[in-house]
């Protein structure tokens, strides 16, 4: 038995949806996501490493001081994980968060307690499959 489907393109009545036009906006911001999280890590390592090495001798917490430093104030670089691109990505004023980070340090030679980045624990998300 042959089945037959009627189609109408009436207006009040909803039109086909592909899969792929429901699908393809949620695929963008999907994949999206992930590149977001991994630049706000770099980002947040980065102010981190400023933070708890700018008046540390321990050699390696003062060389990722410097090379922090140097990616936070240093010339401009193009690189997709340049300081400059990975604060357009989070939608960051690259300037206005140096300043930010000279007003940190100055308070924190001053003496006053200023807080500093930390990391912020993993959550791993279990996803479920979908039962066939």
């Amino acid at each position: 038995m042959t089945q037959h489907y009627q189609y109408s393109e009436s207006s009040t009545e909803p039109g086909s949806l592909l899969p792929s036009q429901f699908f393809d906006g949620r695929k963008k911001t999907e994949a999206v996501e992930p590149l977001k999280r991994l630049t706000l890590a770099v980002l947040a390592d980065a102010v981190r490493c400023y933070q708890t090495g700018f008046d540390r001798r321990a050699t390696s917490r003062r060389r990722a001081f410097l090379e922090a430093r140097q990616w936070l104030f240093g010339a401009k670089a193009d690189g997709p994980f340049s300081f400059e691109n990975v604060c357009y990505a989070l939608d960051i004023t690259p300037d206005y968060l140096r300043q930010m980070l000279r007003n940190w340090r100055a308070g924190r030679l001053g003496g006053a307690c200023v807080p500093i980045v930390s990391r912020s624990p993993v959550i791993l998300v279990k996803q479920m499959t979908p039962s066939k």
